[in-house]
């Protein structure tokens, strides 16, 4: 664990350094930019340090950022305020407002600056630890359905502000109640824990995986379209295919059935609890037909994901430039919308490297081209 000081005063930041080197592992920063970067970067940081008055960005606005991340683990890291002789008492209460854990003089001594670190490392341990239980099945160390559906909501808060897409995956494991009756809890309980592995081997690192239900499982794919998370799926469905597990004299070999939905997330009435709903419809429909299906849920209904909602042709988009320049009449709409399939990575990069803000415009067309 690393307590971070945050000072533009050099020797503040060595001051604070030498009282906490022996029992911590300090880290500074010399204004809230440098500090906001290591707090991203940096997921071991368990206590900051702050002082108010900055450079580039002051401690009320390195407060206000990392309260309103959306990073839970980031919005919830305690804040100490670092309080000078001329900061007032109206001041004091403006840090506080805006979230400060707790509030440290300068100049401070060695005993009070310790004794703020341990209680406050102890303290996020504590709760890190029971927030750990309450929001992990003991079984597969997935998220609980709570702890997912909350994953759920900060995920589509953000991809509403930044036009990105969200996808979400509800799998079950195919005839699972009779391996449960045949073989009982313990065997039953070993296969589950060996499919979350694998669900957790495949997936992103900004993703998140639940187990939902007795053998149902969902997944939620940020910045994923159902392109995009029925390839995910399908790695997920021929790893465990593939599988054979030996428990006791009987060989298990383990089938999914999948549903997916990734709606119009700029759509204001799209939630999480509705995500579900269409990924729980889909899956029943998967289930119904049998074979390990993986199901899309499309403009109200489910269809089948291997087939393509839009008919692709092979185009030249230099020619296809030619004749509208050259007002030429024949431009079919599957031309149109293969072209825009082409153009679509390279707005992207453009978008991410010129800052054009196109986030949203790239999500409408992918979620229209569909």
């Amino acid at each position: 664990m690393h307590i971070l000081v945050v000072d533009d005063s050099k020797v503040i930041r060595r001051a604070a350094f030498k009282i906490l080197e022996k029992e911590f592992s300090v880290l500074e920063a010399e204004d809230g930019v440098a500090a906001w970067k290591q707090i991203q970067e940096n997921q071991s940081i368990s206590v900051v340090f702050s002082d108010l008055g900055m450079p580039n960005m002051d401690g009320y606005e390195l407060l206000e950022k990392i309260r309103q991340s959306d990073n839970i683990a980031i919005a919830k890291l305690p804040v100490i305020i670092i309080t000078g002789a001329e900061e007032s008492d109206g001041a004091k209460q403006k840090v506080f407002e805006h979230g400060a854990t707790d509030f440290i003089s300068k100049p401070f001594d060695s005993i009070a600056l310790r004794t703020r670190a341990h209680a406050h490392i102890k303290y996020r341990t504590e709760v890190h630890s029971l927030e750990q239980r309450v929001a992990t099945d003991k079984v597969t160390g997935l998220y609980t359905e709570a702890a997912f559906k909350q994953q759920g909501e900060q995920a589509l808060a953000y991809a509403q502000r930044h036009g990105n897409a969200l996808t979400v995956v509800r799998i079950d494991i195919e005839h699972f109640a009779d391996i449960f009756v045949k073989h009982g809890r313990e065997v039953a309980e070993q296969i589950l824990a060996k499919v979350a592995s694998i669900i957790r081997d495949v997936l992103r690192k900004e993703d998140s995986a639940a187990r939902l239900g007795v053998s149902k499982f969902g997944l939620l794919l940020v910045c994923s379209d159902g392109d995009g998370a029925r390839q995910a799926v399908a790695r997920i469905c021929q790893r465990v295919a593939s599988l054979k597990m030996k428990l006791g004299n009987a060989i298990f070999q383990i089938q999914f059935s999948a549903g997916i939905t990734s709606p119009d997330i700029m759509d204001e009435s799209t939630s999480i609890d509705g995500m579900l709903k269409e990924a729980e419809h889909a899956l029943q429909q998967s289930v119904a037909q049998g074979g390990g299906k993986v199901i899309l849920f499309q403009t109200g209904k489910p269809v089948a994901a291997a087939a393509p909602a839009t008919v692709r042709v092979d185009v030249n988009v230099e020619d296809l430039l030619s004749q509208i320049n050259s007002a030429s009449a024949g431009i079919r709409p599957e031309q149109l919308a293969s072209a825009l399939h082409k153009l679509i990575p390279l707005i992207e990069r453009a978008d991410q490297q010129l800052k054009l803000g196109l986030g949203k415009v790239v999500l409408h067309l992918k979620q229209k081209l569909r």
